[in-house]
């Protein structure tokens, strides 16, 4: 699901959506598989989809990368419905998330280099920048312990552009990698301006993820 309930896709079709897998979140909870198991399934179908990308199989590529995205909802339905919530999970499926989402941008912009076509190979990086920088706004800003629910191009949006530009491939695909290489930069400013407006101008007193530092 989306990071936060203020992205493209409607909430309420995400929601109708993880519904419909409560079912295998029931089966998969009688085979003694931990959350973390699943996560780890979603990196491999990840990873799979990306070197499919890579190759050109795009119809490969798009049944691992749909099951890369089932899997990464399932994780966390079974870790709720099984009490398995943990802090090093959400952390494994957070990172899980950054390697599965540079594995596809990085297959085809690999793709677009073997295939003569190094332009879009350089619009795919833009893509993934921007996109890492989504993530890390958020976390940066809730590690100061800031809210930041806006966000117009999430993960889930982006995973699903892309998932509709593999389908139809062409002009259609550099149309939406175009899109994303503008809205997921747009997404950071987007996200850096509500969290500016909202910072209460408090002193850090001594958190370490409220201040300036070179580490990063």
């Amino acid at each position: 699901m989306s990071e936060t309930p203020n992205g493209m896709i409607p909430q309420r079709f995400e929601v109708w959506f993880c519904r419909t897998l409560e079912f295998f979140t029931l089966k998969l909870s009688r085979t003694g598989l931990t959350p973390n198991h699943i996560t780890l399934f979603s990196l491999g179908f990840g990873f799979l989809a990306g070197l499919f990308l890579t190759f050109g199989h795009m119809a490969l590529a798009l049944l691992f990368g749909f099951l890369m995205g089932i899997f990464d909802i399932l994780d966390g339905q079974l870790a709720i419905s099984t009490h398995q919530t943990s802090r090093y999970g959400g952390i494994l499926d957070s990172t899980v998330d950054r390697y599965n989402e540079s594995f596809l941008f990085i297959g085809l912009g690999v793709h677009y280099y073997l295939t003569e076509q190094p332009v879009w190979s350089l619009i795919i990086a833009i893509v993934l920048t921007g996109s890492i920088l989504v993530s890390y706004v958020k976390a940066r800003a809730e590690g100061a312990l800031m809210d930041c629910p806006v966000g117009i191009l999430q993960r889930s949006e982006r995973l699903a552009l892309l998932a509709i530009g593999v389908i139809f491939q062409g002009w259609i695909l550099k149309t939406i990698l175009l899109f994303m290489a503008f809205m997921t930069h747009f997404t950071v400013i987007q996200r850096l301006v509500y969290v500016r407006k909202n910072d209460e101008k408090k002193p850090a007193d001594g958190n370490i993820y409220a201040q300036h530092d070179v580490y990063i």
